[in-house]
């Protein structure tokens, strides 16, 4: 039996400055097996009195985080082979402490939107109206910026350098533009609030800092790039794509796109600590949200690198993370698959957090595990 492994370190969406970045975890192992498709109606709060006992384990790793972190609402959902095991709500959906938070509440999921943005675009490809080939300044009808400078190497990038996150932008090296929309405003003298579009006119006057397909730098710019790509494909909104091809065949409604505005939040949408964010320019790179049992859902259908799930065992882990949310996506070889959903986050110190819910959480799944081996 052969198996494969390959590690990718990635980083998430940062905040004001380069020192705010989260971890992406990415670990892959391909092993042959049987992996059952059952349906799984995972939108529906799953725990009951008669197995809190089993799952005491969770409870306790998810009280443990909850204090580190400081955080209000949490909220997970585990599945296994086509069926929904546990889905639970902790703590207060409001901030006055008067709700508690119900198990398929909605949050925010930051860069795991990333995912979802892949299945769209390798949907698109499997249906033939998208090549990975495809270089997305012609494909997108970009124009070069007026009495401007303009870095002739945007010519080369293609769909496959920014799934890849190989574009030829480095944060590091200068800034994530995601998080400079007041900054583009101001200098484009915008009326309303700076859209996808004017992040890509904005970009299209900077220079790349590598030769795309080189190497590789996390770049949410680049995922904003791939939801302009599904809606040229597709010719559909962003939102309007990823709803009818990926969740409506799986009866998924609730994965929607997230609102800056607190009076635009879904009815059962748990509050921020922040209420001043950004979302809605940050679609296909961070702005969805999502109730755990409903990303679960998805997660039967779909592996977290956008392929659709077939008879191979992955690993994956998928962190997101931005001011006020902490959302990690893991998918295991065993078949389990575990989706928490937080509505906080310690700025200085979410790399560390993050690998101390999934450490927490992996030992709580294989006492899950055991018990169910051994019944």
């Amino acid at each position: 039996m052969e198996i494969n492994c390959v590690t990718m370190v990635r980083q998430d969406a940062p905040y004001n400055s380069r020192s705010f970045v989260s971890g992406l975890i990415l670990v892959t192992f391909g092993l042959l097996t049987v992996h059952l498709t059952s349906s799984i109606n995972a939108e529906q709060p799953g725990n009951t009195t008669d197995n809190s006992e089993q799952f005491a384990a969770i409870d306790e790793a998810i009280a443990e985080f909850q204090k580190l972190i400081g955080c209000d609402a949490v909220t997970i959902a585990i599945s296994r082979n086509g069926k929904m095991i546990y889905s639970k709500g902790y703590g207060w959906k409001d901030a006055e402490h008067t709700i508690e938070t119900p198990a398929n509440a909605l949050m925010r999921i930051a860069s795991v939107s990333k995912s979802i943005t892949c299945s769209a675009i390798k949907s698109l490809v499997r249906d033939g109206k998208l090549s990975q080939d495809d270089k997305i300044f012609d494909l997108l009808e970009l124009s070069e910026p007026r009495n401007e400078e303009f870095d002739s190497r945007w010519r080369d990038i293609t769909v496959a350098h920014l799934l890849k996150h190989e574009g030829g932008w480095d944060r590091d090296e200068t800034f994530d533009p995601m998080f400079r929309t007041r900054e583009v405003e101001k200098q484009y003298r915008l009326r309303g609030k700076a859209q996808p579009e004017d992040m890509i006119r904005y970009m299209l006057a900077k220079p790349l800092q590598f030769d795309p397909g080189s190497r590789s730098s996390y770049s949410n710019f680049g995922y904003c790039l791939l939801g302009r790509v599904v809606e040229k494909a597709s010719g559909m909104t962003y939102q309007n794509y990823i709803q009818q091809k990926l969740f409506d065949p799986l009866r998924i409604k609730d994965i929607q796109q997230g609102r800056d505005r607190p009076r635009d939040w879904d009815p059962r949408e748990v509050e921020y600590p922040i209420k001043t964010l950004r979302v809605e320019v940050m679609d296909s790179h961070g702005g969805l949200i999502a109730s755990a049992p409903a990303l679960s859902k998805y997660m039967e259908h779909y592996w977290l690198d956008g392929k659709l799930r077939n008879p191979q065992r992955y690993y994956w882990t998928y962190f997101g993370s931005l001011p006020g949310t902490t959302a990690m996506a893991l998918q295991r070889i065993d078949g389990f698959n575990v989706v928490v959903l937080c509505n906080g986050r310690r700025d200085e110190s979410y790399n560390e957090d993050n690998l101390f819910l999934k450490s927490s959480i992996e030992k709580a799944v294989n006492e899950i595990r055991l018990g169910n081996d051994e019944s």
